[in-house]
């Protein structure tokens, strides 16, 4: 009876005596880390540059108002002819709009502006006023007149508290429509003016002509009364002076100086005013993106603390605290309860965590209002945060620290719509803001702290979208664990081979 050897196995137990292999000897060692940190450094440097390095690049629907208030100049006012000025810089926005998809252009009322303004909707109003019409035409006559005229204003509202880049991306789109809009109108308000100063010259020249012309014929009666020869030296007079109304006429008549030409060439006064100035403690506008970041950073931190001790006291990695080296009892829980017990106990953390933020906030001087609805939020968004934390290292172990990391972080980032706005963002980042805590995190907290906690502010969207988030992250886990546990065994009942390892 022929007997075979069995295979033996690639994790077979070493002879004895022979004293196993130095790790630093295996290339891996080496390598794998240094490639884990340039993979890192190749997609952080792409998610960042690549979402934030060209705002007015990938403008695509970016919300601005225009509020046309002008009354127009004549008939314009009754709506049968005239000239409105103020509808045509409005008709020029609107072409650029029709252009592209870069602006989002609304046509609104000053109270509706006013409410957009309000709730972080749009980024600028662009208002022009009742007047713009008839002080444009004001500027003509002034210019021959030399009495005083009011210019043609537009004021631009933005708004810092909708994000400092959203605020200056806007004064970027509009004010070159604007002085573009201002060099047209200008060179329609010069050559009114020119048109203007040859009536007013040509007007003084016939009445200068009028005037020489009566002088003559009462000469000519005199004349013909003193004889022949006086006559015919009089008709001589009378035509050497035939000229000199219009010699008197150009020194006479009015001109436009210097200072008006160069005034109707460019003749509207853009003013800028933030609308919703900002306060003391609010880093400029940019304090609830500190907070929000605030907020993610506690999530995913604190749930890789409570990730770290809970399974150092299950015996499922060993506890290695300063000196100390511990390793306790390996016990055997399933996936998906360890899951849940770690999300629950960071869960529990998290509300008196979400007091802490406030409180020390609110020690630091910085504005906390609607202080419950921004306590509920902190907590619900630190949750929404673990929750996905804990599903990724359920899914992909500890490797799902650093999946973790680059969704939350590399990829909530650019996405997040508080540095850069949404519209300014490549289509991939504005794909995936739905789907990352930080986009809805950092909206809320904005419209919390800057536009009074209101559901217009899209407050209710965001809240939705995080308790999604939640729910997605742990039915994925328990999913992942169920499964896992089922195929390949729970956690610590099988000792890990050295060599596998």
């Amino acid at each position: 009876m022929s007997t075979s050897t069995p295979p033996r196995s690639r994790h077979a137990a070493r002879p004895a005596g022979r004293p196993p292999a130095s790790p630093y000897r295996s290339p891996m060692f080496w390598l794998l880390p240094m490639l884990v940190v340039v993979l890192l450094a190749a997609i952080g440097t792409g998610l960042y540059m690549g979402g934030l390095a060209n705002p007015t690049g990938h403008l695509k629907g970016f919300p601005i108002a225009v509020v046309n208030e002008d009354a127009g100049t004549g008939a314009a006012a009754d709506g049968a002819g005239g000239q409105n000025l103020g509808q045509e810089i409005l008709n020029g926005f609107a072409d650029r709009a029709a252009e592209g998809e870069e602006l989002d252009l609304r046509v609104l009322s000053w109270a509706d502006a006013q409410e957009q303004l309000g709730n972080g909707e749009v980024y600028a109003a662009v208002v022009i006023p009742a007047t713009f019409s008839s002080d444009a035409a004001g500027l003509v006559s002034g210019a021959l007149t030399e009495e005083p005229a009011a210019r043609p204003a537009v004021t631009v509202y933005t708004d810092p508290k909708a994000g400092a880049l959203a605020a200056r991306l806007a004064t970027g789109i509009i004010e070159p429509g604007l002085k573009e809009a201002s060099t047209s109108m200008g060179e329609q308000l010069s050559s009114a003016a020119k048109d203007a100063q040859a009536q007013a010259r040509a007007l003084v020249e016939q009445q200068l002509r009028l005037s020489q012309d009566d002088q003559a014929r009462r000469t000519l009666e005199a004349a013909a009364q003193a004889g022949p020869a006086t006559e015919a030296f009089a008709r001589q007079l009378i035509q050497q002076q035939a000229g000199t109304p219009a010699q008197l006429a150009q020194t006479l008549a009015p001109v436009v100086s210097a200072s008006s030409t160069l005034l109707l060439q460019e003749p509207i006064q853009i003013s800028s005013v933030t609308y919703h100035p900002v306060e003391e403690g609010t880093a400029l506008g940019m304090g609830s993106f500190y907070y929000a970041i605030l907020l993610l950073v506690l999530g995913l931190t604190g749930s890789i603390g409570v990730n770290v001790l809970v399974d150092g006291k299950l015996g499922i990695m060993p506890l290695e605290l300063g000196p100390q080296f511990l390793q306790a009892r390996r016990t055997t829980p399933s996936r998906w309860m360890t899951m849940l017990v770690k999300w629950g106990i960071f869960v529990a953390a998290a509300a008196p965590a979400a007091g802490m933020v406030m409180w020390v906030a609110s020690a630091a001087d910085v504005p906390l209002p609607s202080g419950g609805t921004l306590f509920l939020v902190s907590w619900l968004a630190m949750s929404a945060v673990s929750a996905a934390v804990f599903a990724l290292l359920t899914v992909f172990g500890n490797a799902g620290l650093l999946v973790a990391m680059v969704y939350l972080v590399l990829m909530g980032l650019p996405s997040s719509g508080a540095v850069v706005p949404v519209e300014a963002l490549p289509g991939f980042f504005r794909a995936i803001a739905p789907w990352e805590p930080l986009h809805h995190i950092a909206t809320a907290v904005r419209g919390i702290l800057y536009f009074g906690a209101g559901t217009d502010t899209g407050l209710g969207t965001d809240v939705l979208a995080l308790t999604i988030i939640l729910a997605v992250s742990l039915l994925v886990g328990i999913l992942a664990g169920t499964a896992y546990d089922r195929f390949f065994g729970r956690r610590g009942v099988k000792p890990t081979d050295t060599a596998a390892a």
